[in-house]
């Protein structure tokens, strides 16, 4: 990254991200009443999302968040969070298209006087979140007032949250040391439906014990700019962002049973690239049949890598000379180089063979062209010339 794009975030990390609570139109974006709405379609007859604890048994809560999340990759739930962060957050947040907008929602549910519930303090660094996202925190439920602080979500400025984890760090603090250091120095943070929280992944945040009487619920959710797109960490784009499109759909996903051809399909496996380097074969091989099993895919064997060999020669024999259909674990698993991906999508058009990329859920086939992929990959900024 140059000094200058550098300089630019600080200054954005330091100022309009920095903890600030902004207003959006809650009627134009009703995200309370949808969420709401959508607990209701899923069986529980609720007046309020407040009073959520009274209705669904606790052993359900943890569940009853996840399907929320599901639903927040519905086209219509997409769309509608696309406009908000087009209408609203891009140019109040001052962000550079083009975008990428974390491809599931977190609905989080916080119900009274479960401590076991409780996230602890921490920072979206230390979760494998890079400096060039941003983060957003939409209470659902009304936290204004001083008597639901304990419902809130609590937070520190990017400064002293710099100093405190570089201290906890060096004298090794315990998650209860932290929560007891951390909590001292936070503020809660006061909204409600119309408002929404930017933060950036070094503000220290968590939550105390809900003692208020109510269940707090929120959304949150991350947003990237392609200019920091080499600053996302672990959460790189693909498998945790998609690239947000104008009319907010989701990118294209294949489907598997119009893709099906008579070629065999292939494993392949490698630790050869910046983002696979470090992530042990068995684990690939674990989402990768998992994936063939949820998408009736067969696969009749698997092969490795080379290792130290950047142009990938396994992967070219398997599209070249074999003429298989090859099932990777991600994009990311692709040759940096752009003229060796070149040669790898010449060859699967003119074999008429797939490509199946796991961790994005996408593909290359039928001879289409791979510009989806390539989009990606340049957001990232995987690889070059």
């Amino acid at each position: 990254m140059s000094p200058l794009l550098a300089a630019e975030m600080e200054e954005s990390l330091c100022t309009t991200w920095n903890a600030r609570v902004v207003d959006y139109d809650a009627v134009r974006f009703p995200f309370a009443e949808r969420i709401r709405d959508e607990v209701r379609g899923l069986g529980h007859p609720i007046d309020s999302l407040e009073t959520l604890h009274e209705v669904v048994p606790r052993e359900r809560v943890y569940a009853l968040s996840k399907a929320l999340c599901e639903a927040t990759n519905r086209p219509e739930f997409k769309r509608l969070v696309a406009e908000f962060a087009r209408e609203e957050i891009v140019p109040k947040g001052r962000l550079v298209p083009p975008i990428a907008i974390q491809r599931y929602l977190n609905v989080r549910i916080m119900v009274p006087d479960k401590p076991q519930g409780v996230f602890p303090f921490h920072t979206g660094l230390l979760y494998g979140h890079g400096p060039g996202s941003r983060s957003l925190w939409m209470p659902l439920t009304d936290v204004t007032s001083e008597a639901s602080r304990s419902a809130s979500l609590q937070i520190i400025g990017v400064e002293r949250s710099r100093e405190l984890i570089r201290q906890a760090s060096a004298d090794r603090l315990s998650v209860a040391e932290m929560t007891e250091l951390f909590g001292r120095e936070s503020f809660g943070v006061r909204a409600g439906p119309g408002k929404v929280l930017f933060f950036t992944q070094e503000n220290i945040h968590g939550n105390f014990v809900n003692v208020t009487g109510k269940t707090r619920v929120s959304i949150d959710f991350r947003l990237a700019e392609s200019r920091y797109g080499d600053q996302l960490a672990r959460k790189i784009l693909g498998g945790y962002f998609e690239i947000m499109s104008e009319e907010g759909e989701r990118s294209y996903r294949p489907d598997h049973a119009a893709l099906a051809n008579d070629r065999t399909n292939v494993i392949y496996l490698n630790n050869n690239t910046p983002s696979t380097v470090g992530i042990p074969v068995h684990l690939q091989r674990g989402m990768v049949t998992e994936y063939c099993r949820r998408n009736g895919l067969n696969y009749e064997f698997e092969l490795f890598e080379l290792e130290s060999m950047d142009h990938l020669p396994t992967l070219q024999h398997i599209v070249e000379e074999l003429g298989c259909n090859v099932i990777l674990y991600s994009i990311y698993a692709l040759p940096e180089s752009l003229a060796h991906r070149e040669r790898i999508y010449r060859a699967a058009r003119a074999r008429r063979v797939h490509l199946y990329f796991v961790n994005e859920d996408l593909a290359v086939a039928g001879g289409e062209q791979p510009d989806r992929i390539e989009q990606f990959l340049g957001f990232a900024k995987h690889g070059g010339p």
